[in-house]
């Protein structure tokens, strides 16, 4: 499988030293209305925002504290013994924030790349009302709020679904397809219809493979 960006889509933090290892990633945006100019932060707001910007799990993968970075204030995980990091989370200066991870990848016969949808599907569920929620406000983010997903570097790549049957399989990505950006979802309140808009975004990626199921069982 190709690097996982060409030129023309590097990674903004690649200007900060930042490096991933190579492999599918996941990238969430949390994004204020557009065109709505947010007040200027306080202290205890930016404090309170950088210690939630901490607590971040993308795919689960824990951060270190907060460093300045030129495109903001970065947390990342732990580089490996090559210097590259598999997960970050950025705040920028327009106060937007960025969390990426690149997905763990097995071999599933005769896939050589196969990664399952859970591995961040499932932590930001779990992320949205007591860490996503309370940093959209300490920001002050002028609502309504959303949030912008994308599945990068999937060339070559499948994706772990269940049948209808109930056993899974890695279903390929079609060929061609890099790269799949989801519907971008309100989060004002997420209630149950938020979260109903939310779950049908995460399906499309199971759709574009061709799942037996679109919706998993623990969404």
């Amino acid at each position: 499988m190709r690097e996982p960006f060409s030129a023309g889509e590097l990674p903004l933090l690649h200007d900060g030293g930042v490096v991933m290892p190579p492999g599918p990633q996941w990238r969430c945006r949390l994004l204020p209305a557009p065109g709505v100019a947010g007040h200027p932060l306080t202290a205890a707001q930016r404090q309170h925002a950088l210690a939630l910007l901490q607590q971040l799990r993308p795919a689960g993968i824990p951060l270190a504290p907060p460093v300045p970075h030129p495109a903001g204030l970065l947390c990342h995980a732990h580089p490996d013994t090559d210097g590259r990091v598999q997960a970050y989370a950025l705040l920028r200066a327009d106060r937007s924030v960025e969390m990426v991870a690149v997905l763990p990848t097995g071999c599933w016969p005769p896939h050589a790349h196969a990664w399952w949808p859970g591995v961040y599907e499932i932590p930001l569920l779990q992320q949205i009302p007591p860490l996503l929620l309370p940093l959209a406000g300490a920001l002050a983010l002028p609502a309504p709020c959303s949030l912008q997903m994308t599945l990068l570097a999937l060339q070559g790549s499948a994706l772990i679904a269940k049948r209808q049957q109930g056993s899974e399989r890695a279903y390929p990505l079609p060929a061609g397809v890099d790269r799949i950006e989801l519907p971008t979802v309100r989060l004002d309140g997420f209630d149950a219809e938020r979260k109903r808009a939310l779950i049908q975004a995460l399906d499309q990626v199971r759709r574009c493979a061709g799942a037996d199921t679109a919706t998993a069982f623990y969404l």
